[in-house]
C-alpha cells in the first residue's frame, strides 16, 4: 500500500487533455469496431456474419449474390471479427465515435455475380434547424442519467467522467440529481419493462428544448438483450435520441465525446466515410 501512495505523491494528478486531439494517441481501450468494406469479399462476409452474437453483422445470400448489413450500435466488441478477419474489421482505440444520426452506425453492402461487395448510399445529415437548437448548450450542460436496465457495466465507465483524470466539469458538463435542472437525458441499458414508465417520466419533466444520449450498444440497439421478452428498447423505440455513443461499455473518453458532439463542441468523426487508415476523408 505504501508503494502506491509513495507513487501517487510522486507523479500528481494527471488528468487527461481530452478533447484536446493531441490527447487522442494516449487513450489505448477500443471504442467501437470499423469495417474497411474493400477488405470484404462474399464469402468473408457471410463468414464474420455466422460469428456475430448480436446481428451487429449480418448477411444473407451466397458467396456469389448476397447482402450483409454491419451495426457498429449492435457491437458488444466480443472480438470475434477482428480475430477472423482483422483485415476488414478493426478495433477503433479513437473515442471519438458518437454520432447523431443511428444511420451512421449502419452499413449495408451488396455483391451480386461474385464481384465484390459495395456499400449503399450514406444517410443524410440531421436538419440544420436542429442543429440551432444546440447552441443553447454550449456553455454548460446539466446531465440526468438513467439506468434503463444495464449490466453496470456503463455505470463503471460512466463514473470516471468525474474522476481527476477525465474531469468532465473542467469542460462545463455536470450530473444533476432532479431531471426538472436537466437539459439532457444520457441513458444506459437496454430499457427493461420495469424501467420504461420511470424513463418515459423522467424524460417529460426535462424541460425543452433537452437532449437524449443513448450511451453502450444496450441503449442504442438493445445488445444482446434485443429481443428478450421484458425488452422495451433499444431507445430511439420510445424517446427522439440526439446521439448515439457506441461501445460495450463505451468508454470514458467515447462517452465524453457523445456528449460534447451533442452540444455542437466536437466533430462527428465516426462514420464510413473514411479512408484506408480509418480516418475520415
Amino acid at each position: 500500500m505504501s508503494r502506491w501512495i509513495v507513487g501517487g505523491l510522486r507523479r500528481g494528478i494527471r488528468t487527461t487533455r481530452f478533447p484536446d486531439p493531441r490527447a487522442v494517441a494516449e487513450e489505448q481501450a477500443g471504442s467501437t469496431v470499423a469495417l474497411h468494406w474493400q477488405k470484404l469479399t462474399g464469402s468473408k462476409a457471410l463468414s464474420a456474419a455466422a460469428l456475430c452474437p448480436t446481428d451487429a453483422i449480418s448477411a444473407t445470400g451466397t458467396h456469389e449474390n448476397g447482402e450483409l448489413r454491419f451495426d457498429a450500435g449492435a457491437c458488444v466488441m466480443c472480438g470475434r471479427c477482428t480475430r477472423l478477419l482483422p483485415e476488414a474489421f478493426q478495433s477503433v482505440a479513437d473515442p471519438r465515435v458518437a454520432v447523431r444520426d443511428r444511420g451512421r452506425l449502419q452499413m449495408v453492402l451488396s455483391w451480386q455475380d461474385g464481384q465484390p461487395p459495395a456499400p449503399a448510399a450514406l444517410r443524410r445529415e440531421a436538419a440544420q434547424v436542429q442543429r440551432r437548437a444546440y447552441r443553447l448548450f454550449r456553455h454548460s450542460l446539466h446531465i440526468r442519467h438513467v439506468d434503463a436496465g444495464s449490466c453496470n457495466g456503463c455505470e463503471s465507465e460512466l463514473q470516471m467522467l468525474g474522476s481527476p483524470y477525465v474531469d468532465l466539469h473542467r469542460l462545463g458538463l455536470f450530473f444533476t440529481p432532479t431531471p426538472r435542472h436537466a437539459d439532457a437525458l444520457l441513458v444506459t441499458g437496454v430499457v427493461t419493462a420495469n424501467m420504461e414508465e420511470p424513463l418515459l417520466e423522467t424524460y417529460r419533466a426535462i424541460p425543452e428544448p433537452k437532449l437524449v444520449i443513448a450511451a453502450g450498444a444496450c441503449a442504442v440497439s438493445g445488445g444482446v438483450f434485443a429481443h428478450g421478452p421484458t425488452t422495451k428498447g433499444p431507445l430511439d423505440r420510445l424517446l427522439p435520441v440526439d446521439t448515439y455513443v457506441p461501445g460495450c461499455p463505451p468508454t470514458p473518453q467515447a462517452m465524453l465525446h457523445g456528449l460534447l458532439l451533442a452540444i455542437d463542441r466536437a466533430e462527428e468523426r465516426y462514420g464510413h466515410d473514411r479512408g484506408e487508415d480509418g480516418r475520415g476523408t
